[in-house]
């Protein structure tokens, strides 16, 4: 399965996806091909699903934050502030949620989710960052506006940095977990069709 790159957009816009899994190149017939896993139980499907959900959350949630007012600076900051700050209240939702799943029924899969826990641990404290830093920033002054939201604007981009490819290949790499997420309905968001690819 390839792995679309994922990065914290600006504003914490964070684009999610697991690309199809497309047959890789040929190789030579083995002996005896692995034994193929175990069919997923009900069980691990549904913590399979749970934290699918939150991680999808999130990202919908990135597209639903309040707008920023640019009728004059004050504004400019007042809404940024709160666009900001609803996100990182959206990724505590995330973490917090994530922590309450419960010992995985999957071997292996506790680790996928400590690595989804870390990341948005990253993005919640980069967001937080950025929030502080806006809120220096003196709207009255306009220089001082100028270089406070050009500050605040470098914090966020830092976010392109944080990505998820990590967290996505663990998830691909355990056969019983990837099993069980193309299962579980909440996770239909992360797996896209396989792509065709042309003839060369």
């Amino acid at each position: 399965m390839k792995i679309r790159s994922t990065s914290i957009a600006v504003l914490a816009a964070v684009p999610l996806a697991l690309a199809g899994c497309a047959a890789g190149p040929a190789q030579a017939p083995a002996p005896a091909p692995p034994p193929k896993p175990a069919a997923p139980s009900p069980e691990g499907v549904a913590w399979s699903g749970r934290m699918c959900g939150l991680v999808g959350d999130f990202a919908t949630s990135q597209k639903q934050l309040p707008g920023v007012d640019k009728t004059n600076t004050a504004t400019v900051k007042k809404t940024v502030i709160e666009r900001i700050d609803s996100a990182v209240r959206s990724a505590d939702d995330t973490i917090n949620g994530l922590r309450g799943l419960g010992p995985a029924p999957i071997a292996g899969a506790d680790s996928v989710n400590d690595g989804f826990q870390q990341g948005f641990t990253q993005v919640r404290d980069l967001l937080t960052s950025a929030a502080e830093k806006a809120k220096q920033v003196d709207p009255t002054n306009e220089q001082n506006f100028q270089e406070g939201m050009a500050a605040m604007q470098q914090e966020l981009q830092k976010g392109q940095q944080l990505d998820l490819k990590d967290e996505l290949a663990a998830l691909d790499r355990n056969e019983e977990l990837k099993a069980a997420a193309q299962q579980a309905p909440e996770c239909k968001q992360f797996f896209a069709p396989p792509q065709q690819q042309p003839p060369r």
